[in-house]
């Protein structure tokens, strides 16, 4: 993870392609270092290691032309290693909070535990697909004992009634042995690994996302992932820092790429407000807004035709507090027809849709803003300032 750390710090500093160029890794530390200041805020609690943390919440999916119900089991862990160590995690993601933070990691068996005692609930008749989420990386050893994972991919191979299994990782875990390995024990089953690129620029990757990986190593992983299983890839529509428009424009340019890398499926998901989050300290002082709906129905319509392009229904664990949002009188009628468009896959319905709100969206794309880093810039000296009144 030091290493990642410092490739992401050394190529931010080193690209001067603008005359800010050599500060690029002074902001990345900060932003890093707000992370790790708000995940030490997380009271420390104490959690059944052999229970999951939530029973396992049911969705609909489009699966190979059939909307059938997905069940998706949370597994209780450590937590990501990436947000406990040197990168202090995603600015988005309030996973940790949830997590059992302790020296001792919950052995195999805990993990074998949590998972068959959910697994035995859920009737994989009514309920054919699943997700199964340890709030991190699956092939991450460190995150989940091998042990573990080969009893639960058993598991799930003999199961006449599952057609489908999504699992998790960040690229640098995905490995061709890996990979291979995952497929002698689960040869007989639909597999997706989900990988969330969230945004194809490596500059705003980092710098608005904290993700600590570079577009080449998503490529190497898809690479790797295709010649066994199927991708799944996740885009994040609005991360901090970003306007309106350039949140839009990223999401179309993001989603262009995974189908590119061979993607069979794109999720996007718009980004919402979790607690002890970067987004939720930047919400909290007027710095940060979820984006519209009308935003999500802007790049789905440019990009639905490209492949299946599933949206999130901003369904996260932990819960979030604030979800995107247009207004009062359309946001319903708008989240049906989501929910309609992931059922099908047509976005006819978006078209007939309009609202007095579209016009404020409409003016906020089109309103001239200050370049990217100027931007940024003033919001973390304006943090800077306010964190150093507070401690004097």
């Amino acid at each position: 993870m030091k290493k990642i750390l410092e490739n992401i710090e050394k190529w931010l500093g080193g690209v001067q392609h603008t005359p800010m160029g050599g500060e690029r890794s002074q902001y990345y530390k900060y932003i890093s270092h707000l992370q790790e200041l708000i995940h030490k805020q997380i009271p420390m609690e104490s959690y059944n290691t052999a229970k999951v943390p939530v029973a396992a919440d049911i969705r609909e999916e489009n699966f190979k032309g059939k909307n059938d119900k997905r069940a998706v089991m949370y597994l209780m862990s450590n937590g990501c290693e990436w947000a406990l160590k040197d990168g202090s995690g995603c600015t988005m993601c309030g996973h940790l909070a949830k997590q059992t933070r302790r020296d001792k990691s919950i052995s195999a068996k805990e993990f074998y535990q949590q998972f068959i005692s959910e697994f035995k609930k859920i009737d994989f008749r009514k309920y054919p697909l699943l997700n199964l989420y340890n709030n991190g990386s699956f092939f991450n050893e460190n995150e989940m004992p091998q042990e573990a994972m080969k009893k639960m991919l058993k598991t799930i191979n003999r199961h006449p009634d599952i057609k489908m299994l999504v699992l998790e990782s960040r690229p640098e875990f995905v490995t061709e042995e890996k990979v291979k390995e995952i497929k002698e024990i689960i040869p007989g089953k639909h597999v997706e690994i989900a990988i969330g690129l969230e945004m194809k620029n490596d500059f705003f990757r980092t710098l608005c996302i904290n993700k600590g990986f570079l577009l080449e190593q998503y490529k190497k992983a898809a690479e790797i992932i295709t010649r066994y299983f199927n991708l799944r890839t996740y885009v994040l529509l609005k991360p901090p820092f970003l306007t309106e428009k350039e949140a839009i424009d990223n999401a179309v340019e993001t989603i262009e790429c995974a189908f590119a890398a061979g993607s069979a499926v794109v999720s996007l998901e718009a980004c919402t407000i979790q607690d002890f989050t970067l987004v939720k300290y930047l919400a909290d002082k007027d710095l940060y807004h979820t984006p519209w709906l009308w935003s999500i129905l802007e790049v789905v319509k440019s990009t639905a035709a490209l492949g299946k392009l599933v949206i999130g229904m901003f369904k996260f664990f932990p819960s979030p507090n604030k979800v995107p949002y247009n207004c009062d009188r359309c946001s319903p009628a708008v989240m049906q027809a989501i929910q309609r468009y992931n059922r099908t896959f047509m976005i006819n319905d978006f078209e007939q849709i309009d609202c007095e709100c579209k016009k404020k969206w409409q003016k906020e794309i089109k309103k001239e803003q200050l370049p990217f880093e100027e931007r940024l810039k003033n919001i973390l000296h304006l943090i800077k300032s306010e964190e150093n009144e507070k401690n004097q």
